[in-house]
């Protein structure tokens, strides 16, 4: 089919830079450490450690995928391209449909935390109305689905301003601790778990967290097309954005367990006092504000990211063609992005904080199709230009695709286990409402080819002749480009 809408908007809509694209994979990986708070509760040692580790395993091995598929293939839908690509059209829709799903849960608890948020600052009376919350939730997404409307450029240099505001206090924070880290380094770090609580089981309560805070790093790869010279520009942003993300993860907990070692006050919400206890009050005021601007961010950049799953779904037939609509001065597929914020915001009416944890499930199932798309990209398509290539061969490509595969299986174990019910509805869910997007595609294909025979039926009635019924099944121009495009696979991206 046509993909003119994607080539349009490769060529018009506006073109995000290296530092906000760093600042928008910011936002679809981190937001900050708000939300990290719990983890202290596996230990201080136990935090510390995981902090370091998990990156290792689960978030470098992502970025490096990102990073290289990226570069070879940067086609506006991203990982959706790289599936199709790499393993089979059917294997790309599932993985951008399971992605898609997890962004209705995930994007869908920021209004909310927006809100929780707001009334940690003194508002909480005015929002225990359900509709005021509700007006809150709206007139928090609107302006922030309108500047996706405007295009990536916009948006990133919102991230871009986000970023630097809500991470200020924080390196406040660091500043005044690094003369008590050095006197009380042993102390904080010890003992590794609490009391009567084994390793293990620590490594546990602490794995959901983690891995839920170093997600999304593939995410930003569905613009691609709205990069500045993506095959150079996404591998660097990735490579910026994992230590930056580590850093504002590692350093504020360190610095937060000098002056509340007391693991039971880690809770969620607990940075302003956490912040306080550092600064004082003015300290943890601008902490809790900190709080507002990261969730508006991690809206924004969630919507940015997810909103061209539709998009380039609908182009090739898995939904409504209306999403392939561009806005006529932004150039932005701006029925995709209103209908997710829509989405969105319904949804935000709903807490989901009890399926967040089931939900990455969702995405490391896309993940496993991303990794599987790597190997066989490897193998099938050696001479693919690839300007960011993982070093060490093959082997190092099959151990990275291991490690994260590894704990997606004891995360999928441990879910399953505590959370059998959640998890069997939302597959339950995916796999029904994928099935009728196949459906829709295939009565698409159907009524297509109705309409071929129907137009070579007509030219044998009119005039039977050969060069009739070719001229009815003939490609037009635009068609043929489309077909070639389809063919030469990598030929006009890369």
């Amino acid at each position: 089919m046509s993909h003119r809408a994607e080539a349009e908007l490769g060529r018009r809509a506006s073109k995000l830079g290296l530092w906000p694209l760093v600042m928008t994979i910011f936002f679809c990986v981190s937001g900050g450490p708000y939300g990290l708070e719990p983890i202290v509760q596996s230990g201080r040692g136990m935090a510390l450690l995981l902090i370091l580790i998990v990156p290792i395993v689960w978030a470098l091995p992502v970025a490096l995928l990102s990073a290289e598929l990226g570069s070879a293939i940067p086609a506006e839908g991203g990982y959706y391209e790289w599936v199709k690509r790499g393993v089979g059209p059917r294997a790309g829709f599932w993985c951008a449909w399971l992605t898609y799903l997890y962004s209705c849960v995930d994007v869908a608890i920021y209004p909310r935390l927006f809100v929780g948020y707001l009334g940690g600052l003194g508002f909480a009376p005015e929002l225990s109305d359900p509709v005021v919350s509700a007006v809150v939730r709206i007139a928090m997404v609107v302006p922030l689905a309108w500047l996706n409307v405007r295009g990536a450029a916009t948006t990133g240099n919102a991230a871009l301003m986000f970023a630097l505001a809500l991470l200020a206090p924080f390196l406040a924070m660091i500043a005044i601790s690094i003369v008590p880290a050095f006197q009380h380094f042993g102390p904080l770090t010890a003992p590794l778990t609490p009391s009567g609580v084994s390793a293990t089981s620590a490594f546990t309560l602490g794995l959901f967290v983690i891995m839920w805070n170093y997600l999304g790093w593939d995410s930003i790869s569905t613009i691609a097309r709205e990069i500045k010279d993506p095959q150079r520009a996404f591998p660097k942003a990735l490579m910026i954005g994992l230590p930056l993300v580590v850093l504002f993860y590692l350093l504020p907990v360190f610095a937060g367990l000098q002056f509340v070692p007391d693991i039971s006050k880690w809770t969620d919400g607990s940075w302003p006092a956490i912040a306080s206890a550092i600064g004082g009050s003015s300290l943890g005021l601008l902490v809790a504000l900190g709080g507002l601007l990261s969730a508006a961010g991690l809206f924004v950049a969630g919507l940015l990211a997810a909103s061209r799953i539709p998009f380039v779904l609908a182009e090739d037939g898995y939904m409504p063609p209306a999403f392939t609509k561009l806005h006529p001065r932004y150039a932005t597929p701006a029925r995709a992005i209103l209908v997710s914020a829509v989405i969105y915001v319904v949804l935000s009416s709903f807490s989901f904080e009890q399926l967040a944890e089931v939900d990455v499930l969702l995405y490391s199932s896309a993940l496993v199709l991303e990794f599987w798309a790597l190997l066989r990209l490897r193998r099938t398509m050696p001479d693919l230009e690839r300007p960011f290539r993982i070093r060490g061969g093959f082997a190092t490509v099959v151990l990275l695709s291991v490690l994260p595969t590894i704990l997606i299986g004891a995360a999928a174990f441990e879910m399953v286990s505590s959370s059998w019910r959640e998890t069997l509805a939302l597959f339950l869910f995916a796999a029904i409402t994928g099935m009728l997007l196949l459906l829709w595609k295939k009565k698409g294909t159907h009524s297509h080819r109705t309409a071929t025979a129907g137009s070579m039926r007509a030219a044998r009635r009119e005039g039977n002749s050969e060069q009739s019924i070719v001229s009815a099944i003939a490609p037009t121009p635009t068609d043929t480009k489309s077909s070639h495009r389809s063919s030469t696979g990598s030929a006009e991206i890369i």
